[in-house]
């Protein structure tokens, strides 16, 4: 089949190097236009443009997939199928229903759970115990089209949103090939999605990263583990802002049971200092002051005088 991918970040390179590898032939992709990166602000090419250009595949970087002139561009090349993975931008109806094939979408979760934005994260921060990809028709609806097909993976205790980022983009360029041959041999099974079990989820926010730690110890460190490597978990100390980027639960050191949630405890030795939550302790391993460079929570403890007894907020 002649296969024109959409897609942009890091996450949907492995899909595109596998259908180059294919017996498919890519003849077309489709990523956001370039940005500045860096301190310097140097414009950088996505990493789908820099993967499609090295196989000389035609790179198209539309502002909007609206535009009369890229739809025109597009349609010359005739397509038999559109793939969609983290693109970024909403596809018109025009380009949707061209191909003979129409549009597959792999989107990071099982759905109907965890539609829109941030899927991989949420899983995460809710404690789930798997998730997975999902091959999707498009329809006008976000992402409630017919499935094709599911892969599903575990999380580990000791996945975090990074983690898991690379074992679903990996999870999708190891099936992608499959999904599309069966397309073209029609050996596909339109399944409806149940309306009854369908979560959405929104772009994260920074604001989304303050930690409560009136909550349980699990809740806490799910929410550290499923906010790396943005917008980060947070809280403040002495006024000034703490990101904790690694956790793990542990019991509180002896005669602290009572502290007020959020009390800096004690020191866990090789491992980092004990914050108090409603339960038990969350340990931070892995720190962040304000303006300053990550650390383990054992240097940063270190560093600092009369930890114990401070209260983060």
């Amino acid at each position: 089949m002649k296969i024109a991918f959409f897609g942009t970040p890091d996450f949907a390179v492995p899909v595109l190097e596998s259908l180059i590898n294919s017996h498919h032939e890519v003849i077309l992709a489709v990523s956001q236009p370039d940005r500045p990166k860096g301190r310097d602000m140097q414009i950088d090419q996505t990493p789908v443009k820099k993967i499609a250009l090295k196989s000389g595949i035609t790179v198209l970087q539309p502002v909007k997939c609206t535009d009369p002139a890229f739809i025109s561009e597009y349609k010359k090349l005739t397509p038999d199928i559109n793939i969609i993975v983290a693109f970024g931008q909403i596809l018109p109806d025009e380009i949707i229903y061209h191909p003979k094939f129409a549009s597959v979408n792999i989107h990071a979760s099982l759905l109907p759970k965890y539609r829109g934005a941030s899927p991989i994260n949420w899983a995460v921060i809710n404690g789930d115990k798997e998730t997975g990809i999902t091959y999707q028709f498009i329809e006008k609806r976000l992402d409630a089209g017919d499935i094709i097909n599911v892969e599903r993976i575990a999380i580990e205790e000791s996945d975090d949103a990074v983690s898991m980022f690379l074992k679903l983009s990996e999870l999708s360029g190891d099936t992608v090939v499959k999904v599309v041959n069966m397309i073209a041999a029609g050996k596909t099974q339109r399944i409806k999605q149940d309306e009854s079990k369908a979560t959405t989820v929104k772009t994260l926010k920074k604001e989304e990263g303050r930690l409560d730690f009136n909550l349980p110890a699990k809740s806490i460190v799910n929410k550290i583990r499923g906010l790396v490597p943005w917008p980060c978990a947070y809280c403040s100390l002495k006024g000034r802002s703490l990101k904790i980027l690694s956790a793990s639960t542990g019991q509180c050191p002896p005669g602290s049971e009572s502290s007020a949630p959020g009390t800096i405890t004690g020191f866990a030795k090789g491992l980092g200092f004990y914050i108090k939550a409603a339960d038990t302790c969350v340990i931070a391993k892995t720190v962040q002051p304000d303006s300053g460079k990550k650390m383990s929570g054992t240097d940063f403890a270190n560093g600092q005088k009369d930890l114990v007894g401070l209260r983060l907020e």
